[in-house]
């Protein structure tokens, strides 16, 4: 590999790690698809979830004092993991296409909720009821087809959440899908020396950029913030609707 290709692969390492710590998502969104141009997409997603599993133990540590914002968020992480098992299952039985394209659907039905009542707000009962069922979708997204992003940023955002408690809400439930994710391609073998060892340099500069992201979130204000996460789904919903449409 050429000097040229790795400064863009650490390019977008460094820019995906900013957004993560910035806003909690980002990391796979930009810095997969830029690493599988050079050494493939299988390489690089196996490579990269030893990174993208650091960065989310970083902030959850980094934000640890708000797990008191969050009630019931066990409960909701216990049906998360649910909803991963049965995702999988859901997989075997339904196409990959079918469910990208269910996925792609709900995020617009939620994105034309939010065109037509920009005050909407998950509170209250709703709330309490409505949690683990976000919780629920996330997971069998994750199990079904690999992609947890899209409903895991608009249960947070459905709060209204914004700054460290959005950030910290989103890491701490990829958190625990990261952590499946790394259990799992470890025990199908495709974490080999090679990519172990480039994932472990690839978090160097993960937690350097991670950690500035932190830092810049508080000087940010709500307004802002809201605008940069509505702008990551609708980027995330024109991928799923591409998915789908393209196969």
């Amino acid at each position: 590999m050429d000097y040229a290709a790795l400064a863009i692969i650490l390019a977008a390492i460094a820019v995906g790690s900013f957004a993560k710590g910035l806003t909690g998502i980002g990391l796979p969104l930009i810095a997969i698809p830029t690493v599988g141009a050079f050494i493939g997409i299988e390489q690089a997603i196996v490579t990269m979830t030893l990174p993208v599993f650091a960065s989310n133990v970083w902030i959850v540590w980094g934000y640890r004092k708000l797990f008191t914002r969050f009630p019931g968020l066990g409960v909701s992480l216990a049906v998360a993991a649910a909803g991963t098992v049965l995702g999988t299952w859901i997989l075997v039985v339904l196409s990959e296409q079918t469910l990208i394209t269910v996925m792609a659907c709900w995020i617009g039905l939620y994105l034309l909720n939010l065109w037509l009542n920009p005050g909407w707000r998950l509170q209250g009962k709703a709330a309490t009821y409505g949690s683990p069922v976000f919780a629920l979708l996330a997971g069998i997204s994750q199990g079904a087809t690999g992609i947890a992003g899209p409903p895991v940023a608009i249960w947070m955002h459905a709060y209204r959440l914004t700054g460290e408690a959005f950030v910290f809400g989103v890491s701490v439930m990829f958190l625990m899908i990261a952590g499946v994710h790394l259990a799992s391609v470890s025990g199908a073998g495709l974490m080999d020396a090679q990519r172990l060892v480039n994932g472990a340099i690839a978090v160097i500069p993960t937690i350097l950029f991670v950690e500035l992201g932190m830092r810049t979130t508080k000087h940010v204000s709500p307004k802002l913030f809201n605008r940069i996460i509505l702008a990551f789904v609708v980027v995330m919903e024109g991928r799923l609707i591409w998915k789908a449409v393209t196969g």
